[in-house]
């Protein structure tokens, strides 16, 4: 599903800079701060907040950023196993916290393509919940940190000059890989 997910934001990126290339502009000048507000989808739900500050302007066409990454993921399973004695339910949380860089190459004023990596540090906390039929109940719950890291791509349109939508698509150990939400360019 994560494959078909790049394949798909890769073919519509490469259409929009075949159609678009000779219409490249920038708007993103150095010290430019976009922030981008996002619900994340599968694995489960989540959400993030990134910042993006532009910190090398018309490098190749586009610009180079580098920021923050803060977000979390609701994954959930059921498991149920001798579903005659008990079932077992597992819900996890992530919640990760990471340094980020991009390249942002601006098709039109309006409509820029990015991709990026990131990397840092991830909560992994597994709550289980076992629910007996006879009515005993019991509750476990770990906490992990690990290393999480993850390589992005994404497309940002603008409806105003500090306003507009963006979706990336990230693949990440503990993160959404599908993420829509809100930018906004200060």
């Amino acid at each position: 599903m994560k494959k078909v997910i790049m394949l798909v934001m890769v073919a519509i990126m490469t259409l929009a800079v075949s159609q678009k290339a000779q219409a490249i502009e920038d708007p993103n000048r150095k010290g430019t701060t976009v922030i981008g507000l996002r619900a994340g989808f599968l694995p489960g739900f989540g959400s993030s907040a990134t910042v993006d500050i532009t910190a090398v302007n018309n490098w190749w066409k586009g610009h180079f950023a580098v920021g923050a990454y803060a977000g979390f993921n609701f994954p959930f399973t059921r498991h149920i196993v001798d579903g005659a004695n008990y079932d077992v339910i597992e819900r996890t949380v992530n919640i990760g916290i990471m340094p980020r860089a991009s390249y942002g190459l601006n098709i039109t004023k309006d409509f820029e393509v990015h991709a990026g990596v990131m990397m840092g540090a991830a909560l992994h906390r597994h709550y289980y919940t076992y629910n007996y039929h006879d009515g005993d109940v019991s509750h476990q719950s770990e906490n992990d940190w690990f290393f999480c890291h993850g390589e992005f791509i994404g497309v940002r349109y603008y409806f105003t000059p500090n306003f507009g939508v963006e979706a990336e698509a990230n693949y990440s150990n503990y993160m959404s890989y599908l993420n829509v939400g809100f930018t906004f360019r200060f």
